[in-house]
């Protein structure tokens, strides 16, 4: 800092580049400090007058001082869309150039087809699964040596324009200067010129430039004629396809000049002694390149110019990985990479091949890709051999899918590929190729470059997929590799017979009553069993904290106020009162009757409360909702069976039918309390039996629906204990699990439906004060707090669940009813009509065990407008929760919460202070939301009239 403060610029650099070496070379030690400065100020005055002028124009030196080194890469270029490898539709100019004067490697590798795990892996030498960059914008061990590191050891500056860490991460690898990283900023390349040609100091150079190019969006351009291109024949030739390519070849070209241009400012600052290298971070945004292990994905271009050092003009076939650069460019700036790593590098230097001394480098190369977020979820590894490439899909389960497919605004050509599919059997080859793979594959390279012919079930091949899956096998273990799928798959349809599903939606029962989530005073053995059979998901919610708009969103897919049906549905009086509907529109969109379209028997036996209680009697039947049989209680239509409450008491028992015994539709039997949930398991267990003989079957969805726990709690005589409420309910509960315990037996213990059956269980809202329990969470049935809406989940399914799912609780993933709608539609393999959106999410990959993902957006709640607390305690009046973190407010936005639930199950800590960011942006994105649904009593009524006409509680 002495030389910087009190000399020019440059002269400082040359001074303090100078003592750098006196200081490695022991001179300080020989002559002292003073003199060792004196000599440095003489030395650099002498070199500084050494006749050339002193400009950053002048090409430095190179006979003693370090190789200066410029990396420039591109994004997203698939290794044959340019000239110098093949392509006869765009001229690469630039890449011939260097090609001419450099070294061309024709099976160069990146360690993974995705920017953020490739570009680690080049920045650590180090494959993705040891250095910790799996998933696309994952990042690298922070603790692990990055390569400036190894260059600033050895003396040098090392500097970064554009994206080459994936974009922001950039700076974190430790660079000296890291300028122009965020997405797309097109002047990197510009500005590594301009800093280049003004750079003043003598000191090693170590840059890498990382353009944004052919990477999407791809730019407008008149460079190519649509008549010119060319699609390659494993695409679907459509107009849209060629617009796109035309876009594509455009940015190739676009960045094929910037190299050009990076290059001839390399040549005229640092001079032709500089180690050049151009390569591109995986294959394009095409399917079968990007986010594949296919060798349009995988193999890069790779040419590396270093004059004096590397014969120009010279092809290799020597099979090299981006791991293997790192080591490479240590050694060339004289460096040992491996004394110099402190953990052992996955990269060994190409220099042998680079000098002429070798013509060969690995005999393999092993690739992995993860995953994108949920936009791409694919887990697969590969070996390329010599000549025989094998994949292995570690999901074949899955369907494969990408940004190609799920955002085509991107690139505008993949809805097009889908129409074409429809009535063009080449076309629908091709998409099905795209969207379902083997779990192995093997190919041919030599003869196959494209990789059409998978020949992994041929036995003539048999022994080399045998040898590269065991080698496959060796290198996973090597690198601690584990095969888990992160993010949030869409599996693919079934192949054979539907699954049957029965939903058990249990009515008022707190998250941990059940012994399996807790409870210690509660029985359930049969339910316990269930689990522990099946799959625990203790981040379940329903959509609402009370019953009838619970079952609309289980029903539906969609956020109950958008059906207008906030709180139970009562008399037409109170349901007008708080501006709500009579009944579901039986016009909507319902899960059973997409399921009866689409060939399934649906009945629904238990509660339904959508329509058909109190005075509303001209409500739709349930049979309208898609379901062919059915029974239920007071609180819908149709056949129904009523309770009768004996308290034993030596007094006729007391019928409980709150009028639904006087609207007629339907016949009415009348039960003990005590037996009502069994009444309605004996008609599951007869519609199962009815849709289930023969050989050729429908497949079933069924609703057992029972409406305990619900009050009034009337177990059997010899379970009434004490008479306290909370007795009772316990009660009632292992009850209802013994009746309950008759139908899983009967899936159980029959081969053909435990295969193919799915069972859910859960509850349709909190549990009621005094009765049931929400453990930890504070809250219960009508409020937005957790112990209203958060629900044990069980899912069972031997056949269908992933196997080592078995057992186990699932604490991550957050998901809801909505959520359940387009998940069993995909279990099932039914398609929506395009005009259904639904607010809930396929989390059917999470559901069956396959991974612990998480919903792309978050889950947002309004409570029923006739449970707004009171003036000393108010109920918050909307809540959204977003991963960890929860937010409640009023409509106004004011009262605002703010939970962070990982770290505060119980909702004791309100941070909305200490994380202003977050509270804004939550509360924005619940308020923007609640605007866009239908008003109800929340919305229209204030809040002091709601707690004069409701502040009582109301637990229907």
């Amino acid at each position: 800092m002495f030389f910087r403060n009190r000399w020019p610029s440059q002269t400082a650099n040359r001074v303090f580049s100078f003592c750098d070496r006196l200081f490695s070379a022991n001179l300080i030690a020989r002559i002292g400090v003073a003199s060792a400065i004196v000599f440095c100020t003489v030395a650099v005055d002498l070199r500084a007058d050494d006749g050339r002028p002193d400009t950053p124009e002048t090409p430095r030196e190179a006979s003693t001082r370090p190789t200066d080194i410029v990396v420039f890469l591109s994004d997203d270029h698939t290794v044959t869309d340019s000239s110098v490898y093949g392509s006869t539709e765009i001229r690469t100019p630039n890449m011939q150039r260097l090609a001419d004067v450099g070294m061309t490697f024709d099976r160069a590798y990146v360690a993974s087809p995705s920017c953020a795990p490739s570009r680690a892996a080049l920045l650590t030498g180090i494959s993705p699964a040891r250095n910790g960059a799996e998933r696309n914008h994952a990042r690298p061990a922070a603790d692990l040596k990055k390569l400036p590191a190894y260059f600033q050891e050895l003396g040098y500056e090392v500097a970064a324009f554009g994206k080459v860490g994936h974009y922001r991460q950039t700076p974190e690898y430790g660079f000296d200067v890291a300028k122009f990283f965020n997405y797309h900023e097109d002047q990197c390349v510009d500005e590594a010129v301009k800093w280049l040609r003004a750079r003043q100091s003598d000191q090693p150079l170590c840059l890498f430039v990382g353009t944004n190019w052919p990477h999407v969006p791809w730019p407008e351009g008149d460079a190519f004629s649509i008549d010119d291109v060319r699609v390659p024949p494993h695409h679907v030739n459509t107009k849209e396809t060629r617009e796109a390519r035309q876009r594509y070849l455009q940015a190739v070209q676009t960045m094929d000049n910037e190299l050009g241009a990076v290059y001839d400012a390399t040549m005229d600052v640092l001079g032709k002694g500089t180690l050049f290298i151009h390569t591109s971070d995986h294959g394009a945004q095409w399917p079968f390149a990007k986010w594949n292990l296919y060798e349009e994905g995988i193999r890069t271009p790779l040419i590396v110019s270093w004059p004096g050092k590397i014969q120009g003009g010279v092809r290799t076939d020597a099979m090299v990985s981006w791991v293997d650069l790192l080591p490479t460019m240590v050694a060339a700036a004289g460096g040992d990479p491996d004394a110099a790593a402190p953990v052992k590098l996955d990269g060994r230097s190409i220099m042998p091949v680079l000098t002429g001394q070798a013509d060969t480098h690995r005999d393999v190369i092993l690739t992995t890709h993860s995953g994108d977020g949920n936009m791409n979820v694919y887990p697969a590894r590969a070996v390329t051999g010599n000549r025989y490439k094998y994949i292995r899909n570690l999901y074949p389960q899955f369907q494969f899918g990408t940004h190609i497919d799920k955002r085509p605004s991107d690139t505008g050509y993949w809805p097009s590929w889908e129409a074409k599919a429809g009535d063009d059997t080449d076309a629908a080859n091709v998409v099905r190729r795209y969207q379902q793979r083997a779990a192995e594959e093997l190919y041919d390279l030599q003869e196959d470059p494209l990789e059409l012919l998978n020949l992994a079930r041929d036995p003539e091949y048999h022994s080399q997929l045998a040898r590269l899956s065991t080698r496959l096998d060796q290198w996973m273990t090597d690198q601690g590799d584990q095969p888990e799928s992160v993010g949030l798959a869409k599996l693919l349809p079934p192949s054979g017979q539907p699954p049957n599903v029965i939903m058990v939606f249990i009515d008022d029962m707190g998250w941990a009553d059940l012994s399996c989530f807790g409870g210690i005073e509660g029985q359930t053995p049969n339910i316990d069993r269930l689990a522990s059979e099946g799959i625990r998901l203790t981040n379940f919610y329903v959509n609402s904290p009370i019953c009838s708009p619970s079952r609309t969103a289980l029903t539906t897919g969609h956020y109950p106020a958008r059906h207008r049906i906030t709180s139970y549905l009562a008399s037409r009086e109170l349901n007008a009162e708080r501006g709500v509907a009579d009944w579901l529109d039986e016009e909507a969109v319902t899960l059973p009757r997409l399921l009866q379209q689409a060939g399934y028997a649906c009945g629904h036996f238990g509660k339904w409360h959508m329509g058909g209680q109190r005075d509303v009697g001209d409500a739709p039947m349930i049979s309208k909702y898609g379901f062919v049989r059915s029974l239920t209680n007071f609180e819908g239509l149709g056949p129904r069976v009523l309770p009768l409450k004996d308290a034993y008491d030596g007094k006729p028992p007391k019928p409980h039918a709150l009028g639904s015994d006087k609207l007629g539709k339907g016949p009415i039997m009348w039960e003990d309390r005590s037996v009502i949930t069994s009444r309605f398991v004996a008609e599951t267990l007869d519609f199962v039996r009815e849709v289930s003989q023969g050989d050729e079957t429908p497949p079933f969805y069924v609703n057992v629906w029972p409406d305990d726990v619900h009050s009034p709690y009337f177990p059997p005589a010899g379970r009434r204990g004490d008479q306290q409420k909370r007795t009772l309910y316990l009660s009632v509960l292992k009850t209802m699990d013994e009746q309950l315990g008759m139908l899983f037996d009967r899936v159980r213990n029959d081969p053909k439906l435990a295969k193919n059956t799915l069972i859910f269980v859960a509850s349709d809202n909190g549990h009621e004060p005094g009765a049931g329990s929400g453990g930890p969470l504070r809250g219960f049935k009508g409020k937005l707090y957790e112990g209203g809406i958060r629900s044990p989940l069980i899912v069972w399914g031997p056949g269908l669940i992933r196997p080592e799912a078995a057992g186990t609780v699932n604490e991550t993933t957050i998901a809801s009813a909505v959520d359940l709608v387009p998940s069993i539609l995909q279990a099932t393999g039914v398609s929506a009509p395009e005009s259904y959106q639904p607010d809930g999410e396929d989390m059917l990959s999470a559901l069956l065990g396959y991974n612990q993902a998480q919903r792309n957006t978050p889950l947002m709640w309004r409570r029923p407008p006739d449970h707004p607390g009171n003036r000393q305690q108010p109920y918050p009046d909307l809540a959204i929760r977003d991963k960890n973190w929860k937010l409640l407010c009023n409509i106004d936005g004011s009262a605002v919460e703010l939970y962070d639930l990982a770290n505060d199950i119980g909702e004791t800590k309100n941070m909305a202070d200490k994380r202003p960011q977050i509270t804004k942006r939550l509360k924005d994105q619940l308020l923007q939301w609640n605007e866009s649904l239908p008003a109800d009593g929340v919305v229209s009524v204030p809040r002091a009239q709601q707690e004069k006409r409701f502040g009582k509680r109301r637990w229907k």
